[in-house]
């Protein structure tokens, strides 16, 4: 192997270590402005796009150990890495991108979790909610049932604080109370 492809096959496996999922692509499709626009919505979200021979793609996945994908790795491949706080992110820029450009580019292969899916399933990938969207749903179901509880001790004393508040009210401006 040459000093280059060696170093291509560096630089991918540095890549692979940070990121949370790898999604392959053909991009034959796509013109050289419309990879520009996806590479450039891809990295405003931390997301990497690389394109590279198959076989230095292999070779990279084997170093980090991600399997499954060897199958997938046919004809023209962009390797679409997640960082590592959202796995789920390329899904969704793949998907917008796909609706604005249709038959553009064709999903390959997505492996998240050390499992591998064809490009079929990105589709469903895209509407699972993020890393973020699900720490914030378990944090608001932590703090609910505390919440709950909460307004259930107000609720009776502010109902009794808004009769006393009444009865001052009534007081002050001269009316009798009781009787």
């Amino acid at each position: 192997m040459t000093i280059a492809k060696s170093e291509v096959v560096s630089q991918l496996t540095e890549s692979l270590k940070g990121s949370s999922g790898v999604y392959l692509a053909n991009f034959t499709g796509l013109t050289v402005e419309k990879v520009t626009i996806l590479r450039s919505d891809l990295r405003k979200k931390g997301v990497v796009m690389r394109v590279a021979k198959n076989t230095l793609i292999k070779r990279a996945l084997a170093n980090v150990g991600v399997e499954g994908l060897d199958k997938w790795l046919t004809g023209p491949t962009a390797i679409i890495l997640a960082d590592a706080e959202d796995p789920m992110a390329p899904a969704k820029l793949l998907v917008e991108f796909l609706k604005k450009n249709e038959n553009a580019l064709a999903m390959k292969a997505v492996h998240i979790d050390g499992q591998a899916y064809s490009g079929d399933q990105v589709q469903s990938l895209a509407k699972m909610p993020g890393k973020r969207e699900l720490q914030a749903q378990v944090v608001t179901l932590a703090l609910s049932p505390g919440a709950n509880l909460l307004a259930l001790f107000r609720g009776p004393g502010s109902a009794i604080a808004s009769q006393i508040q009444s009865l001052v009210s009534k007081i002050e401006a001269g009316e009798t109370v009781g009787k």
